[in-house]
């Protein structure tokens, strides 16, 4: 399956720049346990080869492409309405891929599957599919022989029916799409996204996409002959839509990385006008280094082991004493003190470091450099006077050089104007490395070589 992956992946480095250029921005991985074929966020693209060994090469480019595109509108990692069911987003990113791209293979969930209009954006959808999906999980479902005695009209038999629904056997048989259709409750019970959704009469309707007899790829489940709920869906369908959106999570260091990547694209390939414009739609210009900071301090945190009598061991009990993990992350900052950066741009690197304390972190070693590293000084919090010493050229080199020499750091960050040569990183390095350059204007002019060793934003001030 990785070589097969590997091929699509070298004949888009030849004709699809697009998808090549955000293709190389994850790592490939597989996960056996996942219930859907494909899935990216995290800065990984997962699939499982135990499901994606029956795709043809055909469905197994377009199932890579999906994941690509939706890349590009950012969905795993933005504009995510909160609260919002992992099932919902998953939908809801598929109704604007469907809108805007010619799938041939995969068949999607359109709008028309919960009665929704076309054209609308995803966090609108995801905002509805939320209100859709809570109230099916939370409203009981309705027997075939339910709905023939409404229509009868006779409350007292009804209640019968429902007592003895549990029996007939008969909820996933061709007439329950025959209620469906009658009762309007679910119109889309022929169009679903899956074949699971399909029964023995939507086989035979010409305008069906993803009927039972169709060779489109399904992008979730395999629940043929499952219990469906009110909109059409198995529980397979929803547990795979659900792992589907599992990775998504808000990370501006992504948002940025892919936006470079829209404003730097001139070749699409065989991407369509109005999927790439819904894509260039979706560019955020700024980036809020307040949610770098977040994220980085997240990356960083490790787990330090503590032995404890409070707690038992988990083999031998209270004989053995126990553990406790608690997690912390070893920060050292670099401040560049160099005569090109100025007094008001040093008080906001200050400032950047006094916000760290507000994430948790008990302390945070800090070294002043220009040509050469000054004294090492420790803060357990945000200090209102700081001597600044040095004020003559830059080199980067010297604190890269203590890196190496002092491996107990979980994360490096340097805050720079980024006025000097790229240092040399010639020994492996476990110390994470964020660059936070004093402007939009540094940040474009070194982004290149600083991406070499870290990841990279900027302050607005």
């Amino acid at each position: 399956m990785e070589e097969r992956i590997r091929k699509i992946s070298e004949r888009w480095f030849l004709v699809e720049p697009a998808l090549f250029s955000i293709y190389c921005t994850h790592q490939l991985a597989t996960n056996v346990l996942m219930d859907c074929p494909i899935r990216c966020g995290q800065g990984m693209v997962e699939y499982n080869p135990n499901i994606m060994s029956t795709f043809t090469d055909a469905e197994l480019e377009e199932a890579l492409r999906s994941e690509m595109i939706r890349l590009f509108l950012k969905h795993p990692y933005e504009r995510q309405p909160e609260n919002s069911l992992p099932e919902a987003l998953s939908f809801g990113s598929d109704m604007v891929l469907g809108q805007h791209y010619n799938f041939k293979t995969l068949h999607f969930i359109s709008a028309d599957n919960f009665q929704l209009p076309a054209g609308e954006c995803f966090e609108w959808y995801v905002d509805k599919l939320n209100e859709i999906l809570r109230q099916s999980s939370t409203t009981p479902e309705k027997s075939e022989d339910d709905s023939d005695d409404k229509t009868d009209g006779d409350n007292q038999d009804e209640s019968e029916d429902e007592n003895n629904d549990g029996g007939n056997g008969n909820e996933g048989d061709g007439n329950d799409g025959e209620g469906n259709a009658d009762n309007g409750e679910n119109d889309n019970s022929d169009s679903g996204s899956c074949e699971s959704d399909q029964n023995g009469e939507g086989a035979d309707d010409g305008d069906n996409e993803a009927s039972v007899g169709d060779d489109s790829q399904s992008e979730f489940g395999n629940g043929l002959g499952e219990k469906k709920d009110k909109n059409g869906f198995t529980k397979q369908d929803i547990k795979s839509a659900r792992d589907h959106s599992a990775l998504w999570e808000e990370d501006e260091l992504k948002q940025q990385e892919i936006n470079e990547i829209i404003t730097s694209t001139t070749n699409w390939g065989s991407i369509p006008g109005d999927m790439v414009e819904q894509i260039k739609a979706s560019l955020i210009v700024k980036l809020d280094y307040r949610k770098v900071l977040s994220s980085f301090h997240t990356s960083i945190l490790s787990s330090h082991r503590h032995l404890t009598r409070m707690r038992p061991n988990r083999r031998s009990g209270f004989e053995q004493m126990g553990s406790i993990y608690e997690l912390a992350s070893k920060l050292l900052v670099g401040v560049d003190v160099s005569g090109s950066v100025t007094s008001k741009t040093l008080q906001a690197f200050y400032s950047v470091i006094a916000r760290f304390f507000k994430y948790g972190i008990e302390t945070i070693d800090t070294i002043q450099f220009d040509t050469k590293l000054r004294e090492l000084e420790t803060f357990k919090k945000a200090s209102k006077e700081i001597k600044i010493t040095g004020r003559g050229g830059t080199d980067f080199q010297p604190i890269f050089d203590y890196i190496r020499e002092h491996r107990q750091y979980d994360g490096l960050i340097i805050l720079t104007d980024g006025y000097a040569p790229p240092p040399k990183v010639d020994f492996p390095m476990r110390t994470k490395v964020l660059w936070i350059c004093q402007g939009e204007q540094e940040y474009n002019e070194h982004k290149d070589w600083m991406k070499k060793t870290g990841k990279v934003c900027w302050i607005e001030f």
